[in-house]
């Protein structure tokens, strides 16, 4: 930092509230990795303040994220209020998006007013709000297309497709439940129950459990809606597998943003010990 420069700080706090979300993605409780009880907040605020690089602008929370109920937000905003008056609050984000049938998340209004209320009562009228939306603005700006290789029926009807955990790690990583239709007969109707599963060598490449499809069959498009978030961000290179395109489609148009990865694309970083000699 040039000298007589000063750092604008934001202090992460932790409200300890908690919220009806997966554990892997919760982070407002009591003992969460992320900030700072507010004892520990206030002697770092303190030390901030004093601090001739540093300045004190405000503090963060975050309670986690897909989160449906619109009481931890509120909940969290008092034990922020108590460490004192700053410029800035940054309220944090974790509304919950619509993945399954079932889902009923609030509107953007209902967070929005639930928030400001909060924020009228506890904190001081001058200072600026953040929010960050983030997943509940961009989760249904996308969807993931497969394409059926395999229809196992037994006990369990397995549709398994060509793709998988390396380009949707929400469910094995905290559990998250997407629905899927065949792209063109979108209506299972009185469809098959089915499991769809990825192509990766583990038990846990599951994409959706328990899923009525209409006749799925070898060859078939499978769409899988509601993966706009985070499902490109986590894409990787499970065992040794190259990453899917991604393609924006507007009035019927279609473009190529991202391209699929090549086998060169995975091979670039390895070295090749007669090149070094070289």
């Amino acid at each position: 930092m040039p000298h007589g420069r000063r750092q604008d700080v934001l202090v992460r706090v932790i409200p300890g509230v908690e919220a009806d979300t997966h554990a892997h993605v919760l982070t407002g409780h009591a003992g969460s990795k992320f900030g700072l009880a507010p004892a520990a907040a206030a002697e770092l605020i303190g030390r901030i303040e004093r601090s001739p690089r540093l300045r004190m602008q405000g503090l963060h929370v975050h309670v986690g994220s897909q989160i449906l109920d619109l009481e931890p937000f509120v909940q969290s905003v008092a034990p922020v209020a108590a460490l004192g008056e700053f410029a800035v609050y940054d309220l944090g984000g974790g509304l919950g998006a619509r993945y399954t049938y079932d889902d009923r998340p609030p509107a953007v209004g209902e967070y929005l007013d639930a928030l400001i209320g909060a924020a009228r009562e506890h904190l001081p009228a001058a200072a600026e709000v953040i929010i960050e939306p983030g997943r509940s603005m961009v989760c249904a700006a996308a969807m993931t297309l497969y394409r059926v290789v395999t229809v196992k029926r037994g006990t369990v009807t397995f549709v398994a497709v060509d793709g998988g955990m390396g380009d949707n790690l929400e469910v094995a990583l905290f559990g998250q439940r997407f629905e899927a239709a065949i792209a063109d007969r979108l209506e299972p109707g009185d469809g098959e129950q089915v499991t769809v599963v990825g192509r990766h060598c583990e038990s846990g490449d599951v994409l959706v459990e328990g899923v009525r499809l209409d006749a799925p069959r070898v060859g078939d498009l499978l769409a899988v809606p509601a993966t706009g978030a985070y499902c490109f961000t986590m894409a990787n290179n499970y065992n040794g597998t190259r990453r899917i395109p991604v393609v924006f489609v507007s009035d019927g148009a279609a473009r190529e943003v991202v391209r699929r990865e090549t086998w060169a694309d995975l091979l670039a970083r390895d070295i090749d010990e007669h090149d070094e000699e070289g």
